[in-house]
């Protein structure tokens, strides 16, 4: 509206002014940089202006907060929707998740020009937890697991603390066959990581997991992965030979395992495997098939046997490139009394007189062994002399004390 009006005859002209149509939204409070997860302070304004950049009181459009430049992938949280009042919306809840240099946030609503924001930065909260960044993976028993495990520290969501130098501890969480956990489990984290590379198990087994822990820090617990057996080290007496007849079958079975360096049993293998005698108190033979094939890893002896009884024999196993092994002591016991036979043979006598030294005939087992131990008995023997023109025939009893 003009209007004259006259003072002292000079005229003066006035007018008011007023925003004309909005055209744009423009940050007039910027985001300043912020702690991951923490709403953004103070609160983000965005304004409503004419084209001219007068704030349009009036205005009541409906303003939407997105990121625009994301460096580091982050999401934002909070109301990112609001309808301005007096032409101003105001968002103070906004957070992002992820630590990053550069983020901008973009401003828009229908019909009016987008605005961006300055440049701030999300900087990583305190540290809060632990997390497996490379978890354990498949690995042979007593190799080191690699590639190296590593543990980051983290904030409470999920951004690794790179001024962390806490000491993080590693040891077994789920154990299947009772491993044990080697190598240098203990650690302090440097640029908020502690990464662990010697690490082994020595037992073989499925659905081991690996827990993370440190003081002051929520502990984390790893995927599941396996230990399988090493490569064939060595043969291992499984099934030991036990105390047996003299001629007869050592039973049960003797059973010999190819292991890993770990004591694993390596179910691969099929290497042939000879068994022998190992100490020999009384130069006994061994019979039976002495060289098997293993199968799964395991090689059965069914059927060895050796001939002469004695005290503390040991039997040996070998394979080739293999380290073998020796059995524990066992016994080779004297059979069933089977046959008789002459162990101190007659001399040349004057007729009627006494042979000298006595004949001795002694009880044997099938395999010869003279049989020490008798049950009292009665057994009747029949001598005969040979090659006598008055050839006779007598018989005598022997009784066993």
């Amino acid at each position: 509206m003009l209007r004259y009006e006259s003072v002292s005859n000079y005229y003066y002209l006035s007018t008011n002014v007023t925003a004309g149509a909005a055209a744009k939204l423009a940050f007039t409070v910027q985001p300043g940089n912020v702690v991951a997860g923490i709403s953004i302070a103070p609160a983000v304004q965005v304004s409503i202006e004419d084209a001219q950049g007068n704030l349009v009181t009036t205005a009541t459009n409906q303003v939407t907060i997105a990121i625009a430049t994301n460096p580091s992938s982050g999401t934002l949280s909070g109301t990112a929707q609001l309808n301005a009042v007096a032409g101003v919306a105001t968002f103070s809840t906004l957070n992002i998740n992820n630590t990053g240099t550069g983020y901008t946030l973009a401003a828009n609503a229908t019909g009016l020009t987008t605005a961006a924001s300055s440049a701030f930065n999300v900087l990583v909260g305190a540290a809060s937890k632990l997390a497996f960044t490379v978890p354990p993976s498949s690995v042979a028993a007593g190799g080191a697991i690699a590639p190296s495990v590593a543990v980051s520290i983290e904030d409470a969501l999920g951004n690794v603390v790179p001024t962390a130098t806490t000491q993080v501890t590693i040891a077994i969480g789920t154990n299947p066959s009772s491993g044990t956990l080697s190598g240098t489990a203990q650690l302090n984290a440097v640029a908020g990581v502690a990464a662990f590379s010697t690490l082994s198990i020595n037992k073989v087994g499925t659905g081991y997991t690996l827990t993370a822990s440190a003081t002051s820090l929520t502990t984390a617990t790893s995927g599941a992965f396996n230990v399988t057996a090493g490569a064939a080290a060595k043969v291992v007496f499984t099934a030991q030979p036990t105390n047996t007849t003299a001629g007869a079958a050592i039973s049960p079975a003797v059973q010999v395992t190819v292991e890993d360096s770990q004591n694993n049993v390596v179910t691969t293998a099929t290497n042939q495997i000879t068994i022998a005698i190992g100490t020999n108190p009384s130069s006994g033979t061994l019979s039976g098939l002495a060289q098997v094939n293993a199968v799964a890893g395991v090689a059965t002896f069914s059927n060895l046997s050796i001939n002469s009884a004695g005290t503390g024999y040991t039997l040996a196993a070998s394979a080739a490139a293999l380290t073998g092994a020796t059995s524990n002591a066992f016994n080779v016991l004297v059979g069933a009394p089977a046959k008789l036979a002459v162990t101190t043979q007659p001399t040349s006598a004057a007729a009627g007189a006494a042979i000298n030294p006595a004949v001795q005939v002694s009880v044997e087992d099938s395999q010869g062994n003279i049989v020490i131990t008798l049950s009292t008995g009665t057994y009747n023997w029949s001598v005969t002399v040979q090659n006598n023109n008055n050839s006779a025939q007598f018989t005598t009893t022997y009784v066993v004390p």
